[in-house]
């Protein structure tokens, strides 16, 4: 028996809905959306209109839909609604997309918040002895721990049971028929690594050679696209969908809705899940000088993530051109050049613009959350996190519940290097 937060029509209409969504987002821009479905339901809605007025009748039909399945369909269906409207190219300002899209802020990251982040940075530079100015210190960091782009694959493969052993023990429980089949590289795209699932508790990964990669950075990704991050999340979906413990209504996910910033967040911290950068934590053969290198590539790739976050805003707001936000990453976040227009290509897709900033504000708030759990609670929060269908907002709130405060990952940051620690 299928679980269902709707009756039959309603849910099927809403899966109908997503999947349309993929069919035209494919047709009009080449991109898969609905990276993930579990149900048998087909597409049916031929065009953006028709979807939009399937939308409205959904959304008369759970108006008076209680508790947190109503809270959780309301915002997926308005997000759909202006997720429709951004594809027909509805001219609406920058942050109301994002806000109705992904319940997300979209404003400019500090210069404050940057320079904490960056001071972060050095310092672990400056502990691992490198000499200089930062960007010196960084030069000399990424050239020391440099992969060959064909060592690339071999180095990702070396990583990947590992993370699976730790995220068995620490995160959560998979279906003995997990498992990734490849993991091979790619040219000519502009993101860096992509975690294709394949259905039957399957996967595939791909990263990028053309962008430099040094171990620390991909021990990152890898654990980003695996374990415990996208497989981990697609996986464990596809099996409680089908123990019956996850809503039809929420038996896929889809590019550009309220639940981005975590299956995002979830991923972009999972390396901190799994302990490889914390020394109080036994961990799978990771040595302390591993830890505090995977330590600093984080606050490496955070920082980054503030300019190319930046950035994504001041050129869908229209305060920068293509060049002008190239240049800013690569002077705010000390990018290379191949990274910056791989990135500016990224958050100037006509999809992919609205999706952007779930990494940056994902990571925010997910390791924010993971940080306030005390460790007794952190099987009730990865329980929230991977098997709990949320928005941002209700896993805010649900967040707060744990913790018994008020958890407020995005109020404004105040004058403490600790309010820059994600």
């Amino acid at each position: 028996m299928t679980l269902r937060w709707t009756p039959q029509p309603v849910g099927d209409a809403i899966v109908d809905i997503v999947l349309s969504l993929n069919e035209q987002a494919q047709s009009m821009h080449g991109t898969e959306v609905a990276t993930a479905s579990y149900s048998k339901i087909k597409p049916s809605i031929n065009n953006l209109d028709a979807i939009g007025r399937k939308i409205e009748e959904v959304e008369k039909e759970i108006q008076e839909l209680e508790g947190h399945p109503g809270r959780y369909l309301r915002s997926m269906l308005n997000a759909y609604g202006y997720f429709v409207r951004s594809l027909q190219g509805d001219d609406l300002p920058y942050a109301e997309y994002i806000a109705n899209i992904q319940e997300l802020p979209a404003t400019l990251i500090s210069e404050e918040a940057m320079k904490g982040h960056r001071e972060l940075v050095e310092q672990g530079l400056t502990n691992l002895n490198y000499k200089g100015s930062l960007k010196d210190k960084a030069e000399n960091w990424l050239k020391d721990t440099l992969i060959s782009p064909e060592k690339v694959v071999e180095v990702a493969e070396s990583m990947k049971e590992k993370s699976k052993i730790g995220t068995l023990k620490r995160v959560i429980e998979l279906p003995k028929e997990d498992g990734i089949d490849y993991i091979k590289s790619i040219r000519d795209v502009f993101w860096s690594g992509y975690s294709k699932y394949t259905g039957d508790f399957r996967g595939n990964l791909t990263f990028n050679i053309d962008r430099p990669w040094t171990e620390p950075v991909l021990a990152q990704i890898m654990t980003h696209e695996s374990y415990p991050g996208h497989q981990a999340f697609y996986c464990r979906w596809d099996y409680l969908f089908q123990q019956d413990k996850l809503p039809l209504e929420a038996s896929y996910y889809l590019i550009n809705s309220p639940t981005n910033a975590l299956f995002e967040g979830g991923p972009e911290s999972a390396l901190h899940f799994l302990g490889w950068d914390r020394d109080e934590e036994e961990t799978e053969e990771i040595s302390l000088e591993q830890k505090e290198q995977y330590k600093l590539a984080r606050d490496w790739i955070d920082m980054q993530r503030m300019a190319m976050t930046n950035a994504c805003y001041m050129f869908n707001t229209r305060e920068m051109n293509k060049e002008e936000s190239v240049a800013y990453m690569m002077e705010k976040g000390l990018l290379g050049e191949i990274e910056a227009n791989n990135c500016y290509r990224f958050f100037s897709h006509p999809i992919q613009k609205t999706y952007y900033p779930s990494y940056y504000y994902g990571r925010w708030m997910v390791g924010k959350a993971y940080d306030s759990v005390p460790k007794e609670q952190r099987p009730a929060f990865f329980e929230t996190l991977y098997d709990t269908p949320h928005t941002t907002n209700t896993f805010i709130d649900a967040v707060s519940k744990l913790v018994g405060r008020k958890f407020q990952p995005f109020e404004q940051v105040k004058n403490s290097k600790e309010d820059f620690l994600i």
